[in-house]
């Protein structure tokens, strides 16, 4: 009934858990179940600690949702089983419902196979054994489970155990527990699930068992990847793909992958077919893991109290004593931000596909730009008229912190600038033409030392990601290096592998400028670095990349970052800016999640009092400074916000002879509660094969191209921000030459002009106060490297990144204009115009 979370294991209390449970003492928070939170419980007389499910107010408040819940708690306490974790104990009638299930000290078999890679045949066997005859147990007890995946295997050691019986219903009780939502996890349901909950029934938990084995003895979905229709299509029509699997395993799963139900072994059945070969213990590295939970475990049931926000079972083991702001709320009375995790998505962006050479560098940037992958990066205009850093027009400096001398009042820059452009994530640069790094002069020419893959610009350092997983930082004044920060875990680049899976080294998020510091995560840690010197400032324990736009935020003296280095289990957290401390955390996805499922699940823009995340089931407002769940939306992903407005967009299917070919439509949001409050207007041949890259006060500019349909022009296009008017369409002119190639960076608005750059020149063009464009100009680029030969490679192992021609990023600080290009040549010159 209860997940133990990401391997990270046990987590801090937040500021408002409750101190206890029923009998309970809370000691630990271990993540977000189906329907609350749940957290790790001893008694006070001690027993052996135990994983304590809550219930969300809203949903205990729903007609019949007690008899339901003390039905489950009835009919679980009736199933028992070596294989099971057990209901203990439970109150369906307390203010805030929970229930009690024997705690497993171990890993969920997805994030075993994660760290550890796929098992072995005899390994695999013995995990199906266990687990049909817990499914016999469960079915004996006329239970459905309804949802056996990865993420509902916990690995202990002396077996698995199947868990989260939450959304299991009684075979008998079908008016009272069927709902119309579907129920289970895309790559691992049955035909029946696809077809309608009301036909689920004991062979699918089977069918769904057979699937989570594949994934076991392979390391991946046996229903591949990509969008959740997809997904869905191959298991309604039984399309597994068991190439891997060893002979003797594969002819026993065939017998369950089969598209009646009556046709499939009984789960007894099972268990008997995959008893012979089995192994009687787990592998090297899986042991290490459940020991490392082993350890965890018995280091927070030592403790005198609770794990608190900000410490570590081992910090607090050693005596740290926390500050009295970090003591959990006492009391009962609380009201848990919990996770509701929809069975399909809102649209998550899909794994990059294989695609001509033409547009892999165009998609590869959208990947970047695109909202639904990327978050903004935060970068204003400082509210208290503080020292002006950079003296206009390209003069000697002026202005700056009080280090560098006597200085001139004006504006100066904060925090940095990304592709996204400002905090908003709009697409808008907030600075003036006045505005410029600290001591800024003249043109330069830098270099990086390799292939930078995700930057921000602030006023004294160009901080990128480097395809190895590496950090380099280049003077903002004039191109030379300042620092380098090795994350040690350069052993292949970044790219995604053959089935769509995301890897960055170290999993390195993009770096974050913000004052004099960079934020970054990294090999299992956030850091603060000094801009100037690259020299770490503070470090905790963080989460890592889930995608290339995966990137730290700042906001109100707080750092916010996702807690895990892969999407499953990712949760939101608050760090002090100035010393890392944890402030909160709350849940943004749960665990064992598809491929298709999977997304960037950061923060990903800020506006007002309000920081923006991606979650699983869609975009998510909350609370700086104490975490409160703001609004959510299901509508749409990609936001970028503009005033009291949060723009996203969402892709229908048009129909089109490729049969690929989608229509955007840009929704505009109430900011803060998400609520739709209409829609931008868009002329069909605008939407076709779009994405919105940047929106201001009067216009919104949309980006377009497709590999699949000839009659998309690679082009940005210019419409009324309220009222969907064409205002103007630029192509890109792209490569002249055969077997060359030219990608363009992402458009910006800067200074109200329109800004972006290709290989060789920067491309401007004046919004006037009406909304209306004046001429595009090109100025061209003193050492930018030109059109270069368009990549070729054997893609069987996926996309690598070094191996690209990537997009140039381009980075507008105020008046000054930063351009970034794959092989590391930047080169910084004034804002034309």
């Amino acid at each position: 009934m209860a997940t133990t979370g990401e391997w990270r294991m046990l987590g801090p209390l937040r500021e408002d858990s409750p101190e206890r449970i029923g009998p309970y003492g809370v000691r630990a928070r271990l993540g977000a179940g189906g329907m609350g939170e749940v957290f790790l419980g001893v008694r006070d007389d001690g027993g052996e600690p135990v994983a304590v499910k809550t219930v969300r107010r809203d949903v205990a408040q729903n007609p019949g949702f007690r008899t339901r819940f003390r039905r489950e708690i009835d009919v679980a306490r009736s199933v028992a089983d070596p294989h099971l974790a057990p209901l203990l104990d439970g109150d369906a009638d307390a203010e805030v419902p929970w229930l009690a299930t024997g705690y497993v000290a171990g890993p969920t078999l997805s994030a075993a196979v994660r760290r550890a890679g796929a098992l072995a045949e005899a390994e695999v066997r013995m995990l199906g054994a266990g687990l049909a005859r817990a499914l016999a147990a469960v079915h004996g007890a006329g239970i459905v489970h309804r949802d056996v995946k990865p993420g509902n295997v916990m690995l202990a050691a002396d077996g698995p155990r199947l868990i989260d019986f939450g959304i299991a219903r009684d075979a008998a009780a079908t008016a009272l527990t069927t709902t119309s939502r579907m129920v289970g996890s895309p790559s691992f349901m049955s035909p029946e699930h696809v077809a309608g909950s009301g036909r689920v029934v004991p062979a699918s938990d089977v069918f769904c068992l057979a699937s989570l084995l594949c994934f076991a003895v392979t390391g991946r979905e046996p229903f591949g990847d990509g969008p959740v229709a997809a997904v869905l299509y191959r298991v309604k029509y039984v399309e597994a793909d068991l190439d891997g699997v060893p002979d003797a395993l594969r002819a026993v799963l065939e017998r369950c992958l089969v598209a009646e139900p009556a046709d499939r072994p009984g789960a007894a059945a099972l268990a008997e077919l995959l008893d012979p070969g089995a192994a009687d213990r787990w592998p090297r590295e899986v042991a290490r893991q459940i020991a490392e939970h082993e350890r965890e475990l018995a280091r927070v049931v030592a403790l005198d109290g609770p794990l608190l926000p900000g410490y570590t079972p081992t910090e607090m083991a050693a005596g740290s004593s926390p500050a009295p702001h970090q003591l959990p709320t006492r009391g009962t009375d609380f009201t848990p931000g919990l996770h509701i995790a929809p069975t399909q998505g809102p649209g998550l962006a899909a794994p990059p596909r294989r695609r001509s050479r033409r547009t892999l560098a165009i998609a590869l940037a959208a990947l970047i730009v695109a909202g639904a992958a990327t978050g903004g990066v935060l970068a204003w205009r400082d509210r208290n008229n503080t020292p002006n850093e950079a003296a206009p027009g390209g003069g000697s400096s002026s202005g700056g912190p009080s280090r560098d001398g006597g200085r001139a009042e004006g504006p100066r820059i904060v925090a940095g600038v990304d592709e996204n452009g400002g905090p908003d994530a709009s697409g808008t640069v907030p600075y003036g033409r006045d505005v410029r790094p600290a001591g800024w002069k003249k043109s330069w020419k830098g270099k990086f030392s390799g292939k930078p893959i995700g930057c921000s610009a602030g006023r004294d350092v160009i901080a990128c990601r480097l395809t190895d997983g590496t950090y380099e930082g280049l003077s903002a004044a004039d191109g030379h290096r300042l620092w380098t920060f090795d994350t040690g875990q350069t052993s292949r680049a970044a790219g995604w592998g053959p089935t769509g899976q995301f890897f960055m080294p170290a999993s390195a998020t993009r770096p974050t400028v913000h004052d004099d510091s960079v934020l970054l995560a990294a090999g299992g840690q956030l850091r603060s670095l000094d801009a100037r010197t690259g020299a770490v400032r503070w470090e905790t324990r963080g989460g890592g990349a889930h995608n290339l736009g995966s990137a730290p935020m700042v906001l109100d003296g707080l750092v916010f970052a996702a807690t895990t280095s892969v999407p499953d289990g990712a949760q939101l957290a608050a760090y002090d800016v100035k010393t890392g401390a944890e402030k909160w955390r709350e849940p943004l996805a749960s665990e064992g999640l598809s491929q298709a499922q999977r997304g960037n699940f950061w923060p990903v823009a800020i506006g007002g009092d309000v920081v923006y995340a991606a979650g699983e089931d869609g975009p998510k407002a909350f609370r700086p400074k104490d975490g409160t769940l703001l609004g959510t939306t299901q509508d749409c992903g990609g936001l970028r916000l503009r005033g009291e407005s949060v723009y996203c967009s969402t892709y229908t299917s048009n129909g089109s002879d490729s049969g690929f070919g989608t229509d955007m439509s840009v929704l505009r949001l109430e900011a803060g509660a998400l609520k739709t409050r209409g829609k931008v207007p868009l002329d069909s041949g605008i939407a076709a094969e779009a994405t919105p890259v940047a929106v201001d006060d009067r216009v919104m500019v949309i980006r377009r191209s497709s590999e699949h349909a000839s009659d998309v022009p690679d082009e940005f296009v210019v419409v009324g921000r309220d009222t969907g008017r064409l205002l103007g369409r630029f192509p890109l002119p792209g490569a002249k030459e055969e077997g060359m190639s030219n990608p363009a960076s992402g458009a910006l608005i800067v200074a109200d002009t329109l800004v972006w750059a290709d290989t060789a020149m920067l491309y401007t063009a004046p919004i006037r106060p009406d909304g209306t464009l004046g001429e595009l100009a090109g100025t061209r680029l003193p050492g930018a490297p030109g059109p270069s030969p368009t990549p070729e490679y054997d893609m069987a192992d996926g996309i690598q990144l070094d191996k690209e021609l990537n997009a140039p990023q381009m980075l507008p600080a105020g008046g000054v204009v930063h351009v970034v290009y794959d092989d590391g040549t930047t080169v910084s010159v004034p804002l034309p115009g």
